[in-house]
């Protein structure tokens, strides 16, 4: 509520009821409980577990960006507030440069996923790199924001936006 850089360890380990010695041997700093944020809410078994979902749904293009519609709608509406924070800044530029890395590897990911469509599934007219950068644009987490907080759709009507959205589009 204070902000990043005006929040300190003392008031954080207060606010978690324990003492700051805590915080410090078991995160070592602010940077730290960022850290241990980001490998909570982003484990490494999340994109294995896009790709088995997109994988498991090969031939289907439809099926695929359903996979990525409910990989989106799951994720934002469990981190959404953690991605409001880093959305927002901390002051911190490391954090800053971290979010701007994470937002890449999720147009990355998409890219792997979509540049193994055979020829010819992307819509006529659109390269994979627009293509990419179309599911990146829908799937982030400022649409999901605007659509669930800011006129109170519910995650499941957002994930059936998203996916006829991405159908469409693709």
């Amino acid at each position: 509520t204070q902000g990043y850089g005006a929040t300190s360890i003392a008031a954080i380990a207060r606010e978690a009821g324990v003492v700051p010695e805590t915080i410090y041997a078991s995160l070592g700093s602010k940077r730290g409980i960022v850290d241990g944020l980001i490998e909570r809410v982003a484990p490494p078994q999340v994109v294995g577990e896009v790709f088995a979902g997109w994988a498991a749904r090969a031939g289907d293009p439809s099926a695929q960006l359903g996979v990525i519609a409910s990989f989106a709608t799951a994720f934002w509406t469990k981190n959404e507030t953690l991605a409001s924070v880093f959305r927002q800044g901390t002051g911190d530029a490391d954090i800053a440069g971290e979010w701007r890395g994470r937002q890449s590897d999720r147009r990355g990911l998409y890219e792997r996923l979509l540049a193994g469509w055979p020829d010819g599934t992307i819509r006529t007219g659109l390269s994979l790199d627009a293509a990419v950068d179309i599911a990146w644009a829908l799937s982030s987490d400022e649409v999901f924001t605007l659509f669930v907080r800011e006129r109170d759709w519910s995650a499941d009507r957002y994930g059936t936006w998203l996916h006829d959205t991405l159908v469409r589009e693709l």
